[in-house]
């Protein structure tokens, strides 16, 4: 017998420390540039916007016609995208509340590594992706300034990345890496988009 109610005391807490992402233009580019590399000759029907931040890409898959539902810890975040029309829920990616199959396509851009879990969120994603549906999923490397954010929990390496996506039964058909040049270091990120095959 399992007994979680330490476990569901531990979210709560960090639920209590979840807080707003600054707006930073960047991101916008290299959510377009994702877009823009992966989804010509895709069709996605039914989207997950996991951990949505300003809204950048749920009026991005909206424009394109795609039928979007977002989620985030953040209840300022939830607030608003609700209030401009965007459906949008308060939710852990670890526990989603969604059906078996739900989603042609979950996009999880610099979320995961706020997951105290990720492997879980990873099998969640998988249960809720359609059998060859897709995941994108753009994080921090191990290293940097990343370390110090109070909410990053998961900074794995590369190769830790691509072990849970293949433990998670995901296959990985694509791994980018790029930097972001900054006044005082180099901002390394890595990029995923991986299959839901099995």
């Amino acid at each position: 017998m399992r007994d979680y109610a330490n476990l569901s005391k531990y979210l709560e807490e960090i639920d209590r420390t979840v807080y707003t992402e600054p707006k930073f233009d960047y991101h916008e580019a290299l959510t377009d540039s994702a877009m823009l590399q992966f989804f010509n000759g895709k069709e996605f029907k039914d989207v997950l916007d996991v951990g949505f931040g300003t809204g950048y890409a749920l009026n991005k898959f909206k424009e394109l016609g795609m039928n979007v539902t977002g989620i985030s810890l953040d209840d300022s975040e939830v607030q608003e995208m609700n209030f401009i029309g965007h459906n949008v829920k308060k939710m852990d990616m670890a526990f989603l509340d969604f059906p078996d199959s739900s989603f042609d396509l979950v996009w999880c851009r610099h979320t995961l590594e706020h997951s105290v879990m990720p492997f879980i969120a990873l099998l969640e994603f998988k249960r809720v992706l359609r059998k060859c549906g897709y995941l994108y999923v753009e994080l921090p490397a191990d290293s940097g300034v990343h370390i110090y954010n109070m909410n990053h929990y998961s900074l794995l390496s590369d190769q830790m990345w691509q072990s849970l996506f293949k433990k998670a039964r995901l296959t990985m058909i694509f791994r980018g890496q790029f930097t972001i040049h900054c006044a005082d270091f180099d901002d390394i990120y890595w990029s995923y988009w991986i299959k839901n095959e099995a």
